[in-house]
């Protein structure tokens, strides 16, 4: 059904872009949306556009330490991991751990997903005992 989910959010993408206009926090969600829709049909480089679109907006609208902000941040460095961009996601999820943990505090269970992902990065590296402190630190912060 992603073809029908992807009509469905083009349309309303057109309706916002025209009611709403280019930059309003509900166009921003529906680039997220369809960079989803992209994303699980395995189409990464469409996703990567569309949340790029997402994130520019996200940024203008709601700065870097918004919980939508991160979202797509987050789902960019999933994207560079799809695309064997190990480096440059685990610098993505670095920069989503730091504003995660500023934001809700070091122990938030979103930390723990963020490090979990930081740690199959840098495994991807061979960077193994990095990746292991990672996964050992998410793993405590999910026993809490």
């Amino acid at each position: 059904k992603y073809e029908e989910a992807m009509q469905q959010y083009q349309k309303a993408l057109e309706i916002q872009l025209k009611a709403l206009g280019p930059e309003h926090s509900s166009t921003a969600a529906t680039y997220h949306s369809i960079g989803r829709v992209l994303y699980k049909q395995g189409k990464y480089e469409e996703a990567m556009q569309q949340y790029q679109k997402a994130l520019e907006i996200e940024m203008k609208v709601y700065g870097r330490g918004h919980a939508s902000t991160l979202t797509t941040c987050y789902e960019i460095g999933n994207v560079l991991c799809n695309l064997g961009k190990y480096k440059e996601a685990t610098q993505q999820y670095q920069t989503v751990l730091e504003i995660e943990s500023k934001l809700y505090g070091p122990e938030h269970p979103s930390t723990a997903d963020t490090r979990h992902e930081i740690g199959n990065a840098l495994c991807k590296q061979g960077v193994y005992e990095a990746a292991m402190q990672q996964y050992q630190k998410a793993l405590e912060i999910k026993l809490k």
